[in-house]
């Protein structure tokens, strides 16, 4: 067969999103929309950061009315059994940054030990959540308390108590690299910056809380769940992995999930206790997460320190760039890999870095789980860049527009290897095109002389403007999945591995399908995957939904059209046929998808799964702009303007990649001056409630204004780059330059969330 491709007019057109009429009607299938008939699960969780578990009385409990079990991590098999980590580096990598990564072994259920407020210990089943809660009430533990951590510097000091037995220390990764000459380039730098950049724990919050529903199909004879997951059959594999259970002994969907944003790119161990619950008692049971639950037991993110020294000439140019980071990753992350060499990845930013030392370390604490957050070390390594960068412009003289416009890589520049593989073991290379090209788009759309505008405005504010640049590894591989069919209608149904919470999947994905097909998009409709339909797949998280799942889909598209160009030519009785338009021709004659779909109806399938696979990541560049207030008596701080420009490839549907910017920045905003999720030093958690724990109001986020530079890139055959993250990366960097630009020589931000403390105390100074 010979193939046309077509012109292709649905990718990059905002055509409407097809989630919305459903969602706005209130027709959405959450998780906890299918509590219908089952029962329901409540955790008891451990009110101690760090104990023993003396003495477990379920007794009460179990005598309760409505309850129908109570169980301990013995009754269900899973004591002291742990879920083995997500991500692992290459070998190739991990032997350039002398990458090395502990063994975790936090049990899903405590047994004889708790490490984190919030630990589960016992599950009770009842008849409805009421019931469940009241028996919870009625379990009684006795703790014996024990050393407690909560500070990630002190539990890498020699001689602090160690939290796990099997560990000789509290180290749970440490990775180093370096090239170039640094101490050469320290010794003849013309300025140093040296200093301390913390950005505080907080994460997701999604609009909708985790949950999990599970029954046991008797006929069947495998467990059917549903969970509000980003990432289904990597929870199926970590079910089977603890279990041990075959893949057939399980089936995991995704209902609609009201947002992710990386918390549900996680494996929890509800996920695999409500599993097991459901096989071990026969019940259709269901666990639904409330907010202070969540608030206490949900994974966490950022929480990292940085010591950086930046070494500049008296120009401003980068000489050499040296940051030792700490991780706390609390009890445990399963993604503790890829957070440390995020960050360390990330690091070198989007400038000319002739010398480097890079090193990083992630501790465990008596603190909440850690996962991926949108970025996941990227914002944080954002940061301690950019506010060094922004140190040495003071320093210099300099504006913080000039200091960058000297060291960004222009298109001379480009493409740029970098000294250090990628985390697959490929050597870095950045494939944009002209990083200054963004710099220059933000000062148009947002200029620096804007803020002079909006000071007689504002006049009881201090007016500051800000600018932060970042760097973005999109699409990682290795793979991803995808299956497209003819249906015996005539139209089409795809699904691929990479699950929806709330990107716009069912539109987007129908578009790539549509074109690739030639078909008009009405004929197309997209359908979440789970483990049955789609057997492998990787999911939703680090910007690679688009590029993998989106060309799994549209090679799986196309590849369908190869499959049924040989039942063409049977049915015209032809040695070869030409694809366009949705046709099928020889000569005079064509066949279009509506006769070929009469023996599918017979029974031959026009069914395709297929699997797109990376050699490695493509890069997206950006650069973001404020324009803020600080309040001259109170210190509190009313973003006023805010635009980013960025360097993506081709848009699949331009709006909601604006929507992924917009939210992102409204998430980074709140984690700039807001967001934080404090502990006391005894390890209780004291943001359990949004009254202790803040969130961005509608008012607090500015219109953003986003400006899109198309780049090219053939890393995938629809040319597109990741963008789910660019809107939160550079937001904290940005904010609190804009804060210093407004508050002048008397503060230099260094952690978030920003302290108004801190700011009123420099205005204090500068008044005196």
């Amino acid at each position: 067969m010979s193939a046309e491709a077509g012109d292709g007019h649905y990718v990059g057109t905002s055509v409407r999103r097809r989630e919305d009429d459903r969602m706005l009607r209130g027709q959405g299938r959450f998780l906890a929309d299918h509590a219908a008939g089952a029962h329901h699960i409540v955790f008891v969780r451990s009110s101690h950061a760090h104990a023993r578990i003396t003495r477990t009385d379920t007794s009460r409990a179990a005598a309760m009315p409505g309850v129908l079990g109570v169980f301990l991590a013995a009754d269900l098999g899973l004591a002291d059994t742990p879920i083995t980590g997500l991500t692992t580096p290459d070998p190739a990598f991990s032997a350039a940054t002398s990458c090395v990564i502990a063994e975790q072994r936090l049990p899903i259920l405590a047994t004889d030990r708790v490490h984190y407020v919030g630990h589960p210990i016992v599950v009770v089943v009842a008849d409805d959540r009421y019931r469940a809660e009241d028996a919870a009430e009625h379990v009684e533990i006795d703790y014996e308390p024990l050393p407690v951590l909560t500070d990630a510097v002190a539990a890498l000091e020699p001689g602090a108590p160690v939290l796990f037995d099997h560990l000789t220390d509290n180290e749970a990764a440490r990775m180093h690299y370096a090239f170039g000459d640094p101490d050469e380039a320290f010794s003849r730098a013309h300025h140093i910056v040296e200093a301390t950049y913390q950005m505080n724990r907080h994460g997701a919050v999604p609009l909708e809380c985790r949950g999990v529903a599970a029954h046991f199909d008797a006929r069947l004879q495998r467990v059917d769940m549903l969970t509000s997951t980003q990432v289904p059959h990597m929870v199926r594999n970590a079910i089977c992995g603890v279990t041990g259970w075959a893949r057939d002994d399980i089936k995991v969907s995704v209902p609609d999930v009201g947002g992710g944003f990386g918390t549900k790119a996680n494996v929890y161990g509800e996920e695999i206790i409500v599993a097991v619950v459901a096989r071990h008692t026969g019940f259709r049971v269901i666990w639904v997460e409330d907010r202070q639950e969540h608030l206490v037991a949900s994974a966490q993110g950022r929480d990292q320190l940085h010591r950086i020294r930046l070494a500049v000439d008296r120009d401003g140019r980068i000489l050499a760039w040296q940051d030792d980071f700490i991780v706390d990753i609390g009890a445990g992350s399963l993604w503790v890999a890829g957070i440390v060499a995020n960050t360390a990845i990330h690091l070198l930013g989007p400038y000319r870095v002739p010398a480097a030392r890079i090193s990083g370390r992630a501790a465990l604490t008596n603190k909440t789980l850690v996962a991926q957050y949108r970025g996941a070390g990227r914002p944080e390594a954002t940061f301690a860049l950019e506010r060094g960068m922004d140190a040495a412009a003071r320093a210099l003289g300099l504006s913080t527009v000039e200091i960058r416009r000297r060291n960004l890589l222009t298109a001379d520049d480009l493409p740029y290897p970098r000294p250090i593989p990628y985390r697959d073991g490929v050597p870095i290379v950045y494939d944009g095109k002209d990083y200054t090209a963004c710099l220059e788009s933000v000062l148009t759309s947002l200029p620096a002389a804007e803020a002079d505008a909006l000071a007689g405005a504002h006049p009881d504010h201090r007016i500051g403007y800000g600018l932060a640049c970042y760097m973005e590894a999109t699409g990682r591989g290795p793979h991803e999945t995808a299956r497209v069919r003819l249906l015996p209608n005539g139209r089409f149904e795809a699904t691929a591995g990479a699950a929806s919470a709330g990107q716009g999947h069912e539109t987007t994905f129908a578009q790539i399908a549509a074109d690739a097909l030639e078909v008009p998009l009405e004929r197309v409709r997209y359908l979440a995957s789970d483990t049955d339909r789609l057997p492998d797949g990787v999911g939703t998280f680090a910007s690679r939904s688009a590029i993998l799942a989106g060309s799994a889909i549209h090679q799986g598209a196309r590849e369908l059209i190869e499959l049924a160009a040989a039942r063409a030519a049977v049915l015209l009785g032809a040695a070869e046929v030409t694809y366009r338009n949705g046709r099928f021709v020889a000569g005079d004659d064509a066949v279009g998808w509506d006769e070929l779909a009469a023996g599918v109806r017979t029974g031959a399938a026009l069914d395709v799964s297929t699997v797109f696979r990376v050699d490695t990541v493509t890069w997206t560049m950006g650069v973001h702009a404020v324009v803020l207030g600080v309040h001259r008596e109170t210190g509190i701080v009313t973003v006023l303007r805010y635009a980013v420009s960025h360097e993506g490839g081709r848009e699949i549907n331009p709006k909601i990649v604006a929507g992924q910017v917009i939210g992102g920045v409204a998430q980074g905003i709140g984690g700039a001056l807001f967001e934080n999720w404090a502990y006391s030093p005894g390890g209780e958690p004291q943001s359990t409630t949004f009254a202790a724990y803040h969130l961005p109001l509608s008012t607090d986020v500015p219109r953003v204004r986003v400006a899109h530079l198309h780049v090219d890139t053939p890393c995938n055959p629809i040319g597109v780059r990741g963008a789910g993250e660019s809107g939160a990366i550079a937001v904290y960097a940005a904010v609190a330059g804009a804060i210093d630009d407004a508050v002048g020589a008397g503060i230099h931000v260094d952690r978030t969330p920003i302290n108004t403390g801190d700011i009123c105390r420099a205005l204090d100074r500068i008044a005196s």
